[in-house]
C-alpha cells in the first residue's frame, strides 16, 4: 500500500536509490571525509573558553537562520540552535530533535518522532507548533529565506499529536531526513521574526553579539544533551589578514581559525602547539557572471575568460595542492555522477580570442569584482588578468570590501567571485544556486530544462536515471556562460593542540561548522 512505512536503515522501496548507495556516492565525491584528526576517544573535561578566528568579516551577520550564507553565521546559528537531524561523516542523518523517522514506499509521507523534554534557554518548552513554523517560516515572503527553494516541495507540515511531525511532500525525496538537518532549518520559537536577541535550545546562550565584529556565547543550562557542552565559553571574530591569523593561532591568541593560507599551512604544521585540519570537499571559489545586464549577459564573454585560467598553476600554486580541478560546473570529479564526457577547460588563449572575437568586445575595459572576503578569489583574478593581457582582453580587477561584499556586489555586479560551501547532496546545492529565484542564483540564470532536471534528481530512486540527469546538468551549467568554476577547494584549518573532540565533516570546516557542542579543552 502506499502508506506502507519504510524505516531507514531497514528496507528501501523495490529500485529505490538505497542509503548504501547514496553513501558510497558522496564518499566517491568527497562530500564525506575520510578518517582524518578524530578525538573523541578521549574523556571529555569540561570548563574554559574557546576562541576562533574568522577569516570573512560581515556586517550582515545573523541569527535569523533563513539568511544565513557563510560559514559564521553556519557555527553561529548550531552553537545556539538545535536541529531535527545532524549528518553524520558517513552522510547519513542522525537523531537529534527528532528521536526516529519513517517514509512511506513512495518517500512523498514522512513522520518525525520529537524528543520530548527539551526546552529553550528561556525555559519554556519546544512543541510541535514550534518545529512546524520553523520549517514553513521558510515560505514567506516577509522572510526572505535562502532555502525557499528547499521547501517548495512541502505541500504541509502538521502535528500527530504531541510528538510527531508528518510532512508532506508533492515529489519523492529520499534525503528529506538530511535536508532537515540543514543550517536554514534551525528551530525557533513559533512567530519569531526579530533575532537581534535569540532564543534556541542549542548548546549555548547568547552573551555579546556585534555583528561583523564579535560574538560570544555561554553555556546553556538548560541544553537536552545531558553533560554537554563541555565549555564554558565560545568566543568568535574575525582576523581578515591571513598571516595575522595564524600567528593569532600559534602565539595562542585564539585556539581556532579558520583558512589557513600560504606559509602559514607550514608554519601551523610544523609547531608544537597547533595542528593543521584538513577537510576535503567540493567546496569552490567561482567567476560568476549577471546574465541579466551587460556585458555579462554575453555568453562568449565568459565562455573566452573561462579559457584564461592555468587550473593546475591554481592548485599547486595558490591552493598549496589542497583541492581538485574543476570543470565550470559544481560536481566533483570523484562523483559517480560525474560526467566525464565533457572535455576538461584548460588554458588555452586561442580557444580565448576566438569567443572574445565572437563577443565583439574589442578594447571596452571588462570590471571583474572580488575580494578578501571570498576566498582566494584576488590570486585568481590576477592570474586570469596576466593571461588577459596575451589573449587581448582589458580585464580590469577591482577589489571590493569584504564586510559588504555579500550584500553590495555578489550578484550586483556584472562579472564577480562568489564561494560554495558543499551541501549534503548536489540536489540541495543547485537548488539554492540554479533555481530561479533562489537567493543564491548569483547569475540571475534561468533554464526550464535545467529547473525540471532539478527536480528529477531529487524524485528519481533509479541510480542510472540520476547519473543520466546529473550529467544532463553539468552539460548545461558547463556551457551557460554564467560561470567559471576553476578549482574545489579543501578546508585547511588550524586548530590548537589542546582542543579535542573535532572530526571533519566535508560540507564545512571544523566538523561541518556544527562542533561546539563536543569539543573539550586538554590542559
Amino acid at each position: 500500500m502506499a502508506d506502507d512505512p519504510i524505516v531507514l536503515g531497514e528496507s528501501q522501496p523495490p529500485g529505490a536509490f538505497t542509503r548504501r548507495a547514496f553513501n558510497a556516492g558522496l564518499l566517491a565525491t568527497g562530500l564525506i571525509a575520510r578518517p582524518g584528526r578524530s578525538q573523541a576517544q578521549a574523556m571529555p573535561k569540561r570548563g574554559g573558553t574557546v576562541r576562533l578566528a574568522l577569516y570573512q568579516q560581515s556586517t550582515g551577520d545573523t541569527f535569523d537562520s533563513a539568511r544565513y550564507d557563510k560559514g559564521n553565521d553556519y557555527i553561529r546559528g548550531t552553537s545556539v540552535y538545535s536541529y531535527l537531524t545532524r549528518m553524520d561523516e558517513q552522510g547519513r542523518a542522525q537523531p537529534e530533535v527528532a528521536e526516529s523517522w519513517e517514509a512511506n514506499k513512495e518517500a512523498t509521507r514522512w513522520v518525525f518522532n520529537i524528543r520530548k523534554g527539551i526546552s529553550f534557554s528561556d525555559g519554556s518548552p519546544l512543541t510541535t507548533d514550534d518545529i512546524i513554523f520553523s520549517l514553513l517560516r521558510h515560505r514567506e515572503e516577509r522572510v526572505a529565506s535562502s532555502a525557499k527553494q528547499l521547501v517548495a516541495n512541502i505541500t504541509s507540515v502538521r502535528a500527530d499529536g504531541p510528538d510527531k511531525i508528518v510532512i508532506e511532500l508533492a515529489q519523492p525525496d529520499v534525503d528529506l531526513p538530511i535536508l532537515v538537518g540543514i543550517f536554514q532549518f534551525a528551530l525557533v520559537k513559533n512567530g519569531t521574526y526579530d533575532f537581534s536577541k535569540p532564543i534556541g535550545t542549542g548548546a549555548f546562550t547568547v552573551k555579546e553579539f556585534q555583528p561583523g565584529l564579535r560574538t560570544v556565547l555561554v553555556r546553556n543550562p538548560n541544553f537536552w544533551k545531558q553533560g554537554q557542552p563541555y565549555i564554558d565559553q565560545f568566543e568568535m571574530f574575525p582576523i581578515p589578514d591571513a598571516s595575522a591569523r595564524a600567528n593569532a593561532l600559534l602565539s595562542g591568541d585564539v585556539d581556532m581559525i579558520l583558512e589557513l593560507r600560504g606559509n602559514g599551512i607550514e608554519q601551523v604544521a610544523k609547531s608544537d602547539i597547533a595542528d593543521v585540519f584538513v577537510t576535503p570537499g567540493t567546496r569552490y571559489t567561482a567567476i560568476q557572471a549577471a546574465v541579466d545586464r551587460a556585458p555579462s549577459n554575453n555568453a562568449d564573454l565568459t565562455l573566452g575568460m573561462s579559457y584564461l585560467i592555468d587550473r593546475k598553476r591554481v592548485l599547486d600554486t595558490v591552493l598549496r595542492g589542497y583541492g581538485t580541478i574543476a570543470n565550470d560546473h559544481p560536481i566533483g570529479p570523484a562523483s559517480e555522477y560525474y560526467n566525464a564526457e565533457l572535455p576538461q577547460r584548460e588554458l588555452d588563449l586561442d580557444k580565448a580570442k576566438f569567443h572574445f572575437q565572437k563577443a565583439g568586445i574589442g578594447n571596452a575595459p571588462i570590471e571583474l569584482s572580488m575580494g578578501d572576503g571570498v576566498l582566494y578569489s584576488v590570486d585568481i583574478g590576477q592570474l586570469m588578468q596576466r593571461e588577459a593581457m596575451r589573449a587581448g582582453l582589458n580585464l580590469q580587477i577591482k577589489r571590493e570590501p569584504a564586510e559588504s561584499y555579500w550584500t553590495a556586489v555578489a550578484g550586483k555586479r556584472p562579472f564577480f567571485a562568489t564561494n560554495f560551501h558543499p551541501r549534503p547532496t548536489y540536489n540541495m546545492l543547485l537548488n539554492l544556486s540554479w533555481k530561479k529565484g533562489a537567493v543564491w542564483n548569483f547569475s540571475h540564470y534561468e533554464n526550464e530544462r535545467l529547473e525540471k532536471l532539478i527536480d528529477d534528481t531529487r524524485s528519481e530512486f533509479d541510480l542510472a536515471k540520476r547519473k543520466e540527469y546529473y550529467g544532463e546538468i553539468q552539460s548545461i551549467i558547463h556551457n551557460s556562460g554564467a560561470i567559471i568554476l576553476p578549482c574545489f577547494l579543501s578546508y585547511v584549518d588550524g586548530v590548537s593542540k589542546k582542543i579535542k573532540g573535532l572530526t571533519p565533516l566535508p560540507i564545512g570546516s571544523l566538523g561541518g561548522f556544527n562542533f561546539t557542542d563536543r569539543i573539550w579543552i586538554e590542559a
